[in-house]
Formats: C-alpha cells, sequence, structure tokens
C-alpha cells in the first residue's frame, strides 16, 4: 500500500478531481484551496446529526437541548425597533407545522435567505403558551436539496461557506481527494501513537470529515490539533535558532546586587512576582543572544516598576534605553511616573513626541550614544532618528502597534538591542505558548499589597438607572473623590444607538452643574489632553467624560467611580482595562457597566450579554482573558495579521490546553528525523513561516 503525505499531496491539483470543472476550482482558489492537501484540510465546521432532527410537530416546552429542524422559508422579514436595534425573522416550514427564528443586531440574515431555500436550522427552541415555537440566534445552513443529507451517514459534515460551491460539492470533491489516500504517512511511531493515546492519521483525516459516531470525530479532532502544536512548535524553535545565530546581541555584566541597589534607592517594596521577573530580565541581559522576552500581569500589578529596573540596568551598564507606547497621553504617563523613580544616578529621562518642543536637545542625546532614557510614541520611528548605543527597547502595549512599526525600531543597529514586550492585556496561557513560542514569558501573578478590590455593578438604559448614576457620582465626590466616565464614540453615528461623549458630557453639566467637570477625546490637541489631565491630577476636575483614551496607563489614585457608558460595545479586555483605572489609591472604589439607554440584558447581543455578566462577576483579568477567548475566538498565531479567524484550521486555543502540554512533552523528547518531518510539514501548512518573528 503507497503511503502519502502532505507535502506529495500539495502537489496535486483540484483539476484532477472528477467533476471539478475551472469554475468550481476558481471558487475553491479564492478561499486558498489550490491542491487536495488544501481540501483535505479544509475541514468541516460542524456536524448535522440526523438522529437529532425533529419534526416541527414534536417540538414541546420540555426539551431543553439543541435540535435540528428541516425545511423551507416561507418569509423573509426585518423590523428595527425604536432603540434601533435590528430583527431579522424567518418563518421556517415543513409538512408537520411552522416556527419563527429570530436573529437580533446586524446580521444581515435577510440578505442570505430568501423564500423558497432548503434549509438547516439548529438551536434550542423556545416554545411559547400559545404554542408558537421561536429559535432565537439560531445557526442556519442552506441547502439546494434537503435529500442531500441522505448522501452521507448519520453525522453530515458542515463546512465554512464558498461562493458558488453548496456544502454537497465540497463534501463530494473531499470524498474523491480521501479515496486517493489508502495510507497516510505517519512521521508518530506506533508505539507512540498508543502511548499518547491517539489516532493515526490515516484515520484521523478520514474521520475528522465522515466518521460514523462523534467520539471517532473527537478522536480524529485531537489527533489533528496535536499535530498542528507541533507544527507551532517547530516553527518556532527553528526562529530561535536563527534569530540566535544571526543576531549579534549585548553581553551585560550585571552585578548580583543591581536589583537590592535598585529596590534601595525606590520608595517601596517589591513583590516576590515582580522580584522574580526582574532576575529573569537581569539573566537575559547577561547572555550573548539579544532578550526576546513578553511581559504580562493584571492591571495594577506593577508592570511599570519591573520595566524601571531594567532601563536602571540598562543605563548602569552604559547604553541607552527606549519605550515605545502606543498614545502621547500613555508616553506622557510613562514619562511622568518613571521620571519621578528614575530620579538618582543624575540618569537623563527624556519625552520625545510629535508635539514636544525640546526635539533638538533630544535628537543630540540619542546621536550620542550617551547614557539616557527615551520614552515616546511613533515618533521614535522615524527615518531621521538612528539609534548608536541601544541597549533596550521596550515595546508597551505591543498589540497596538502594526507589525512593521514594532520591527523598525530595532532594525538596521550594529547590535540587537535587548527587548522588552509588555502587555497589561492578559493573555490565557494557552494562548501563550502558542502565540509567543519564540519569545520567553515572564508573568507578574500577584498585586502589590494594600490594592482594594473595585465593587463591579450593571445597570441598565432605564430612567431610574441613570438617576441613580448621578446620585453615585455626588456621593464619591462628597467624598473629596473624583470620577471617570467612559464612552466609546465622541460622535452619534446614525447606525449605532452609542452615548456620544460629547451628549453625555452636555447631560452631566445640566444633571450636575454645581460640579467641575471636563471632556477628553482624540480629536483634541495634545496641549488640551495635557491641560485635562493635568487639572485632573490636581484634583481640580471632579468629572471627567471620556473616550476610550484613557483605557491603559492613565493613573489618578484618586478616582474611585468609573462608569462605562454603552458598556455592551467594549471587549472584555478593554472593559477590565478600564475598570483598572479606579482602586488605584486607599479609598473604595467602584464601577458601573451601564448599558445604552433604551437597552436591557435582553436586548443586547448574546456576546454583550456573555460579556458583561463575566465582568461584574470577575476581578482576575486571567480568568477574563479565558472567558473572552471563549466568546470571541483566538486570533492569528503566524504572521502579520493580529485579528480574525485563527490560522489553526483544526487547534483551538481556547479549549486544547490539554493537548498542547501533550504535544509540548512530545517535541521536547523528539528525534532529529521526525523534528524534521514536523518542520517540513510545518513549512508546507504556513506558507508564512518566515513571517513569525512578526508575532512579536
Amino acid at each position: 500500500m503507497v503511503e502519502r503525505n502532505l507535502e506529495y499531496l500539495k502537489n496535486i491539483s483540484l483539476n484532477e478531481i472528477k467533476g471539478f470543472g475551472e469554475k468550481r476550482i476558481s471558487s475553491f482558489k479564492k478561499y486558498g484551496i489550490n491542491s487536495i492537501s488544501d481540501l483535505i484540510r479544509f475541514f468541516p465546521k460542524k456536524h448535522i446529526d440526523r438522529s437529532q432532527v425533529s419534526k416541527i410537530k414534536s417540538i414541546n416546552s420540555e426539551i431543553k437541548k439543541e435540535i435540528t429542524v428541516l425545511g423551507e422559508v416561507k418569509d423573509v422579514s426585518v423590523f428595527t425597533t425604536k432603540t434601533r436595534l435590528r430583527i431579522a425573522t424567518l418563518i421556517i416550514n415543513d409538512e408537520t407545522g411552522s416556527i419563527r427564528a429570530k436573529w437580533f443586531g446586524p446580521q444581515y440574515i435577510e440578505t442570505r435567505f430568501k423564500t423558497g431555500d432548503s434549509v438547516a436550522l439548529s438551536g434550542i427552541p423556545d416554545v411559547k403558551k400559545t404554542g408558537s415555537i421561536e429559535f432565537k440566534n439560531p445557526t442556519i445552513e442552506k441547502f439546494s436539496d434537503p435529500e442531500e443529507l441522505n448522501e452521507t451517514g448519520s453525522l453530515i459534515p458542515i463546512y465554512p461557506k464558498i461562493d458558488g460551491l453548496s456544502s454537497s460539492i465540497i463534501r463530494k470533491g473531499i470524498k474523491e481527494s480521501l479515496r486517493r489516500i489508502p495510507e497516510f504517512e505517519d512521521f508518530l511511531h506506533k508505539d507512540d501513537i498508543v502511548s499518547y493515546k491517539i489516532v493515526n492519521r490515516t484515520k484521523s483525516y478520514n474521520d475528522i470529515h465522515f466518521p460514523e459516531k462523534l467520539s471517532d470525530y473527537e478522536n480524529a479532532r485531537n489527533r489533528l490539533a496535536f499535530d498542528e502544536f507541533l507544527y507551532l512548535q517547530a516553527i518556532f524553535k527553528e526562529h530561535k535558532i536563527s534569530y540566535n545565530k544571526t543576531q549579534s546581541g549585548i553581553k551585560y555584566k550585571l552585578k548580583k546586587d543591581t536589583l537590592t541597589n535598585f529596590e534601595q534607592k525606590i520608595p517601596f517594596k517589591l513583590t516576590k512576582s515582580q522580584k522574580d521577573v526582574i532576575n529573569e530580565i537581569f539573566s537575559d541581559m547577561n547572555e550573548e543572544s539579544p532578550m526576546k522576552r513578553l511581559l504580562q500581569g493584571d492591571v495594577g500589578s506593577g508592570k511599570t516598576i519591573v520595566a524601571a529596573a531594567a532601563i536602571y540596568a540598562t543605563i548602569l551598564s552604559s547604553y541607552q534605553a527606549v519605550l515605545m507606547a502606543p498614545t502621547e497621553v500613555l508616553a506622557e504617563q510613562h514619562y511622568n511616573s518613571l521620571s519621578k523613580i528614575l530620579l538618582f544616578d543624575d540618569f537623563k529621562v527624556h519625552l520625545l513626541t510629535s508635539s514636544v518642543k525640546e526635539r533638538k536637545e533630544i535628537m543630540n542625546t540619542i546621536n550620542s550614544g550617551d547614557p539616557a532614557f527615551i520614552i515616546g510614541t511613533h515618533a521614535l520611528i522615524q527615518e531621521n532618528i538612528k539609534f548608536n548605543n541601544l541597549g533596550l527597547a521596550i515595546i508597551d502595549e505591543q498589540q497596538r502597534f502594526g507589525v512593521q512599526q514594532r520591527k523598525k525600531l530595532t532594525t538596521d543597529l550594529k547590535t540587537t538591542p535587548d527587548q522588552l514586550v509588555m502587555t497589561a492585556t492578559p493573555i490565557p496561557r494557552t494562548t501563550a505558548l502558542a502565540i509567543y513560542g519564540d519569545l520567553d514569558l515572564s508573568v507578574i501573578d500577584e498585586l502589590p499589597p494594600g490594592r482594594k478590590p473595585v465593587k463591579s455593578f450593571l445597570y441598565e438604559g432605564y430612567k431610574e438607572d441613570n438617576e441613580k448614576i448621578y446620585k453615585l457620582c455626588e456621593e464619591h465626590i462628597k467624598n473629596n473623590s473624583q470620577v471617570f466616565v467612559v464612552c466609546p464614540f465622541i460622535e452619534e453615528s446614525e447606525t449605532l444607538d452609542i452615548k456620544a461623549a460629547e451628549n453625555v458630557y452636555k447631560a452631566y453639566k445640566k444633571e450636575l452643574p454645581e460640579y467641575s467637570i471636563e471632556i477628553l477625546h482624540g480629536k483634541m490637541t495634545s496641549e488640551e489632553k495635557e491641560a485635562v489631565m493635568r487639572s485632573m491630577h490636581k484634583n481640580e476636575t471632579q468629572i471627567l467624560i471620556s473616550t476610550v483614551v484613557i483605557e491603559v496607563g492613565i493613573d489618578i489614585p484618586n478616582a474611585t467611580l468609573m462608569i462605562i457608558e454603552s458598556a455592551e460595545r467594549f471587549g472584555l479586555n478593554q472593559l477590565h482595562q478600564l475598570r483598572g483605572r479606579v482602586g488605584r489609591g486607599e479609598k473604595e472604589s467602584e464601577c458601573v457597566f451601564h448599558i445604552t439607554e433604551g437597552k436591557d440584558l435582553e436586548t443586547i447581543t448574546d456576546e454583550g450579554k456573555k460579556r458583561l455578566l463575566a465582568i461584574v462577576d470577575n476581578l482576575d483579568g486571567f480568568k477574563l482573558a479565558e472567558i473572552d477567548l471563549q466568546i470571541r475566538g483566538e486570533g492569528k498565531v503566524t504572521g502579520t495579521s493580529q485579528s480574525g479567524i485563527s490560522d489553526l484550521k483544526i487547534a483551538d486555543l481556547r479549549y486544547d490546553y490539554e493537548i498542547l502540554e501533550k504535544s509540548k512533552e512530545y517535541f521536547e523528547n523528539i528525534s532529529d528525523q521526525i523534528g524534521k518531518a514536523v518542520s517540513n510539514e510545518a513549512k508546507i501548512l504556513f506558507p508564512n513561516f518566515e513571517d513569525v518573528e512578526d508575532t512579536t
């Protein structure tokens, strides 16, 4: 029996499949499917279990699980409520009755389905007292003819939509492709397959598409996910080896008492977690190969002081350090806080932004190579800036920079500086292990002593809730505290019913006229923003209405109340970051998540509801990151893209931690021969292999 591998199948064109003409092949190619290898790795997004298909007449109020109904669309309609909530409704009939399916929000169901379409509808039925049946936000698939469901076993694979191709055509093409592979070459030894309790590749590729039972599908998915995690580790290992060989770094000679001396110079004690992370950084700096380390920690965990220790060690060793922040507000915040920390040993600290006035002096310092610390925004990567003695590059909130922007800071230098990548957005451990496999990971997993938990509340968008919020503001102000009010946009949108910052500002001025209220948004000049923040720091402003420019880095210890308007519109991590702007002082703090006016939990999207319930119940950023990953999915793993569907075809970072750990254990003990086979397949399946560095 002839064995085939992915490299062999990559060279077999789709036109060798019976029934595939130019039109069909063109449709496949638009979705990156160019060969049999690509086609068999076009995995189904779900299977419809024919044993769970119900006739409409049989549906009753006792059914609490997901079922599938096959029928014909009889009517399509769209209704917009007074609060601009869009509701699309389909009436679907089978030979026994009729059901109503509703979708809330801008899903544009009415553009994808029309009267007469044959569909499979899956969801949990809601049986009304009147006997009518509704499905809310169900999944729906179109079939050219329901009879095509009889072409296979009880589990029918449903594939992601490809324009011009039905699921039936895709299924037939995949079946034909699999028939051409009597045996799939397996780089795992038979003993390993038994030891790791996984199935062989031939069975996994057949059962992922056409399983006889769900357990066969799960076993196939686990094996293919195992392989994908091996591919990632091979990519990162090769990249790491290449990076260390080709990059000439700085070997510091930090003394054992460097950390002790640093701690003696700062006005507070470091936590054990902060000390552990600083020691990891110092150890990297003493190596010849350049440091590439990701530093992550929850809101308020003290990442800035860890960065300050690395800066201190760099300047002490006669090199320059630079910190690049995504916004001027955050850069200024870092400048203000780090200038106070690095007051010793005549350390020079400069702020370089597009609006800074002392530009000539700062440029002279950069060109001279004299030991100094420069904080800036994108202004740091302009073409006329050339560092001559850069020892450490810190990138804060790295996910906010474009790939090329991040790389530009450290390229074309005689020696590669150490890199410390910081993020205040907690990343689940599973994701960090996969996405940042070519970086060393440091986590600050404890908060400084004295930080009090922020009490969180969810208010709906009714008049009485608005009145409660105004009273809450007064309570905090009477306690000589300050208030943040955050809105997603600064102008009303015709398509989104979001409170605009300018309208909220007017409302607060009207309801609380006796208090000092200011507004802050991205369209203001740097001077205007600076004046507003200075007023807030001095406690001259009692209520600050703002857009998300205050999401990270703003430190007002006297702010004890955060109100987030249209909270259902924010991402979960963003909500957590905003909440982290209060509770930074000694007073008790509160955060209110306020749903858009006129709405409640039942009228917002399911995702919005899940996010709000999660944020109110959880203060742990890492736990929230796990929940967020489950809600929205994971983004790209390799290459330059930072959003969208993962380029992992089958592995899922939300749920596959055990498989990831198992694959890491196997990879650490892999033979050179198997390692080479894995690496070769990784290059075939990840054509952007050379771009992996861009994940950093």
